[in-house]
């Protein structure tokens, strides 16, 4: 149980999985789609050296995940069941409610993908949207294809710095939900993002090496 409690919070990094309400009206169609603003925000996204994003969602659920270096994460849930999990490779730890951390291998989380955006769905594009005033300053903005976990399709509407193309703030609206999901990115390139394995807790056994299979014959 703890096991499928641990894999379940991995799964946060790429995709989010919050109690389903009663089904609203579907999200916007999906976007039509601008290859090179779609790149520009993913060398963003993928040249930070970290970066923070918090999430925040109906019945209380938040999220804070701290991504460092390419493969190093640490997701703290709040809500009724608050949890933290940490990746460090192919080594997740997991506790719930200040509990006893446990080790479990992993497999390597994916990222090269084209749309690197918190529950983007790999390899769609962006569609520009009409800048945003956001106070003194002009925001671009674009929409993009959401997928939470489960694959449960939406749409958000996202907001980026115009010079950094790093993104800054996003409405997400998967099908089923009544109210939107608010997530934001802070924290580029800070150290104090750093991510590292619970002291104390020996690292589990990698997972088995996939059997290469009988080879053709000659």
């Amino acid at each position: 149980m703890r096991r499928r409690l641990a894999l379940a919070a991995l799964a946060a990094v790429l995709a989010l999985a919050p109690g389903v309400p009663a089904f609203a009206a579907d999200p916007t169609p999906a976007p039509s789609g601008d290859p090179l603003l779609t790149a520009k925000i993913d060398a963003a996204i993928a040249n930070a050296t970290s970066y923070r994003i918090a999430v925040a969602g109906p019945a209380g659920l938040t999220l804070d995940i701290r991504e460092f270096g390419p493969d190093r994460v640490k997701i703290s849930t709040g809500g009724a069941t608050p949890s933290e999990s940490i990746v460090v490779g192919t080594s997740m730890y997991y506790r719930a409610g200040g509990g006893e951390w446990k080790a479990y291998p992993v497999p390597p989380v994916p990222r090269m993908r084209r749309n690197r955006l918190y529950m983007g769905a790999p390899d769609t594009l962006l569609e520009p949207l009409a800048d945003r005033a956001e106070g003194a300053e002009t925001l671009g903005a674009f929409r993009a294809v959401a997928a939470g976990n489960g694959l449960l399709p939406g749409t958000m509407d996202c907001t980026y710095d115009k010079f950094t193309y790093r993104p800054r703030a996003c409405s997400v609206l998967l099908r089923g939900m009544g109210s939107p999901l608010q997530v934001s990115y802070a924290g580029w390139d800070d150290p104090a993002n750093a991510v590292e394995p619970p002291s104390g807790v020996a690292a589990p056994l990698p997972l088995p090496s996939a059997s290469p299979g009988p080879r053709a014959p000659n």
